[in-house]
């Protein structure tokens, strides 16, 4: 028989798009409109206050929040109010006989009641458990710790997203930067294949060289389109990474002739980076909480091994008209324990300091994860720039001789095929040369976030695109100027060591 099971109903189409639309009318609701071309730090702004991922750590900080104050609570006594009427249709009245003559059927007082019919009762009942409250007071700390482990995994998911943006806004901007260049060069291509079946057909090429050519063209369209629509696809992600609805188009915020703004490493050693990101990569400060929550695990798992102490209090009235007093109070004490748990206290504490040496161990992993990972990155940043350096000198040469060539005697004796060859070899190196800038930009964000940096001041005024963007800009130049307001502490401290290892 299955008639009181619940079995759960599959959701109907009408139900699918009725919540799918919902959903789409609340995703883009209430955002700033995008109505200029787009700045990288508006990119940036955009993405923290308006990015799903974002708003789903924020929203569980709060519930983390909300579960730590409920926490709070648990440390208070039971206080427990209760009232109530109670009635009947005839009197609760009763007889006695004496035990001394079980046998004699006479009884010894005649019906008697001591309780009305109808009569309306109440008490406050005050318990305070010592076990429980000790108990509680563990269990809101580790509440509290996980408030703060939301905290910093908030500050994570922000890191990765501003590493993000700056990574998909310099490659969509090489791209848009590049369309002029690379249609004319299609264009071109295309025509010279056109021209090329076109003297096919009328036999004036053999077949084979035809699709020899042909199929030179081919290849060289391929690279070329290869490479744009790589770069293309950074602007669709762009605009997933900002929350912006999928049919907008928009433009980044660019005149075409501007320099890329250069690429300034952290002007600070190896070691003192390895001791900023010790102190402010919050995977660590996750893993410290962790520690803390595993901690008080174990001294719960101890303290209950006590038996519960209760004291009561209780104040009570009663409205029957046979009692001396309708309103006492009592007071009292209680002492209980489960026996059982008594058998299970040896694996609780085994389990709960096995925890603990877990959590011990996943710190000290994420210690040797994170002096790995500022290594790795900073090492990535040189390879970056290094072959940023190797892209621009062959774009230089490359550039030199397209202009050579095209603008020469020297072009008319070219074929089409060369002359295509020249211009693609050309764009190709400076689509290289873009693609080099935007893997360093992305080698600079990982190393930012390498060492934990945050991205915004701990106040600003308001939370507008516009107010943000100044924000996350200021920052940013900061660390271009080798300026950490907000690890200053930590950088002093380094340099005082350095300073004093030296002298000794």
């Amino acid at each position: 028989q299955t008639g009181c099971s619940l079995t759960p109903l599959a959701l109907t189409s009408q139900e699918r798009e009725t919540q799918i639309s919902a959903d789409s009318a609340v995703i883009f609701k209430d955002q700033e409109p995008l109505t200029a071309p787009l700045t990288l730090y508006q990119a940036m702004s955009r993405a923290l206050k308006y990015n799903q991922d974002h708003r789903v750590k924020m929203m569980e900080k709060a519930v983390a929040e909300g579960q730590a104050s409920l926490a709070k609570f648990d440390l208070l006594p039971d206080l427990v109010a209760s009232a109530g009427y109670n009635g009947r249709d005839n009197f609760n009245a009763s007889g006695s006989r004496s035990l001394a003559s079980p046998n004699d059927p006479t009884q010894t007082l005649r019906m008697n009641t001591s309780q009305d019919r109808a009569r309306y009762f109440g008490d406050l009942n005050l318990r305070w458990n010592i076990l429980d409250f000790g108990v509680s007071y563990f269990r809101a700390q580790q509440e509290g710790n996980k408030v703060l482990m939301s905290a910093e995994n908030r500050r994570k998911i922000s890191h990765n997203i501003m590493k993000d943006v700056r990574s998909a806004y310099w490659r969509a901007l090489s791209a848009q930067r590049m369309t002029a260049q690379i249609a004319p060069v299609l264009a071109e291509a295309q025509k010279a294949f056109d021209l090329s079946k076109q003297a096919e057909r009328e036999k004036l090429r053999s077949p084979v060289e035809g699709l020899r050519y042909r199929k030179s063209l081919l290849e060289i369209v391929r690279r070329l389109e290869a490479l744009q629509d790589q770069q293309r696809l950074a602007k669709s992600e762009l605009a997933g990474l900002i929350n912006l609805p999928p049919n907008q188009d928009f433009q980044l915020a660019d005149n075409g002739t501007n320099p890329w703004p250069e690429i300034v490493k952290p002007k600070i050693s190896l070691e003192q980076m390895d001791e900023m990101a010790l102190h402010f990569r919050p995977e660590l400060r996750q893993e410290m909480y962790q520690t803390r929550i595993s901690a008080d695990e174990v001294k719960k798992a101890m303290l209950r091994l006590l038996p519960g102490i209760e004291l009561q209090a209780n104040a009570n009235y009663d409205s029957n008209s046979y009692l001396l007093n309708h309103d006492w109070t009592s007071i009292g004490t209680q002492i209980s324990k489960n026996l059982f748990e008594i058998l299970a206290a040896p694996q609780a504490i085994a389990t709960a300091e096995t925890q603990e040496s877990l959590a011990n161990t996943k710190r000290l992993a994420a210690y040797m994860a994170i002096i790995t990972q500022v290594r790795m990155s900073q090492q990535h940043l040189e390879l970056s720039e290094n072959q940023f350096r190797r892209t621009v000198e062959l774009d230089d040469i490359n550039q030199n001789i397209h202009h050579h060539v095209i603008n020469s005697e020297m072009a008319d004796a070219l074929s089409a095929l060369e002359r295509i060859r020249i211009s693609v070899d050309s764009v190709l190196s400076s689509l290289q040369k873009h693609q080099a800038y935007a893997e360093s930009q992305d080698a600079l964000a990982k190393l930012y976030v390498s060492l934990g940096f945050d991205p915004l001041p701990e106040t600003i005024e308001n939370n507008n695109i516009d107010t943000l963007a100044s924000a996350i800009e200021a920052i940013d130049k900061q660390w271009q100027q080798g300026q950490y307001p907000q690890i200053k502490e930590v950088v002093d401290k380094s340099v005082e060591a350095e300073t004093v290892a030296g002298k000794s």
